[in-house]
């Protein structure tokens, strides 16, 4: 698969913190970039090894998370040249997991499970206190 990504370089950090998940590149094709000179076939076979790993982009979007808070641009483009997978598949998959925060946020992010069987639970006298004392949900608290 050829892929065409474009979109910030990941930082220094950014690289480190994939790479804790998926271990070092071993090849130009494992970093993203494809250099047929210097590598020849050996880089066009190895895109397999690369797509076979694609079950670890959930552990890789967990550890940027983790790791700043927010999963930045650069990362998240990095993730895709390592493990072959549309930028348009990433940002689904981030995007889907309320979890995931695709901007900065505050340090401190109170979620709170409001279903019907947590509400038997007092979780509305919960979240009313947690208003009261923080300001309204969705919102950064102040000093936060």
């Amino acid at each position: 698969m050829d892929l065409h990504i474009i979109g910030p370089e990941p930082t220094d950090e950014e690289r480190a913190t994939v790479d804790g998940v998926l271990g070092a590149a071993t090849s130009a094709w494992a970093g993203g970039e494809r250099d047929l000179d210097g590598e020849g076939r050996i880089a066009l076979l190895a895109g397999h090894e690369a797509r076979s790993m694609r079950d670890r982009l959930l552990p890789a979007l967990h550890a940027v998370q983790e790791r700043f808070g927010w999963i930045p641009q650069g990362a998240l483009t990095y993730i895709c040249r390592r493990l072959t997978v549309p930028p348009a598949e990433a940002w689904g998959v981030a995007t889907f997991y309320h979890m995931f925060s695709m901007a900065p946020r505050p340090a401190a992010v109170a979620h709170v499970c409001d279903d019907i069987g947590c509400r038997g639970k007092e979780v509305d006298a919960l979240c009313r206190g947690l208003e009261a004392a923080l300001g309204p949900a969705g919102h950064a608290a102040a000093g936060a």
